[in-house]
């Protein structure tokens, strides 16, 4: 017979998904748990947040924000407690590792957590629709023909 939860069951992140990252080559190997769903939801509100602030396509700083976001919801220790107290502590790992390592380490965060991967294509946006999209039409060279034309209309 299954367990039955009780509410200690039920309010503890012992439910929580983990899984061990390895990372072999420095022999180092880490947890992440899947987000609770609170903290889907303040994933969200920061894709949400840049958003509203007209951002529409990332930059390498944004990306590495959010992974480190990520990565403060979600790395912990064997017993499912977060390792990082606040975002701001993660943050440090932007000076004590490489990208290799806090990409897989975020990417595994929004795996476990059935976050979409590719979360930063949401504020992405195709070339504005009054612009083309052919290079060549935009090049300088159509752009001098294209105004000789305006020009002999006149």
């Amino acid at each position: 017979m299954a367990k039955i939860l009780g509410r200690d069951d039920l309010l503890s992140s012992n439910y929580l998904k983990r899984e061990l990252v390895e990372f072999p080559d420095l022999g180092v190997s880490v947890y992440m748990r899947e987000f609770s769903s609170a903290q889907v939801l303040q994933f969200n509100a920061r894709i949400k947040e840049y958003r509203q602030n007209g951002i529409k396509e990332t930059t390498p700083e944004i990306d590495l924000d959010l992974m480190t976001f990520a990565i403060s919801l979600s790395a912990c220790d064997e017993n499912g407690n977060l390792l990082f107290s606040s975002e701001e502590e993660a943050k440090q790992l932007k000076d004590s590792f490489g990208i290799t390592l806090i990409d897989a380490l975020s990417t595994k965060a929004l795996d476990i957590s059935g976050v979409n991967k590719n979360v930063t294509a949401a504020l992405s946006t195709e070339v504005a629709d009054n612009l083309p999209n052919d290079p060549t039409k935009s090049s300088p060279a159509s752009l001098r023909r294209s105004s000789r034309k305006r020009g002999k209309k006149s």
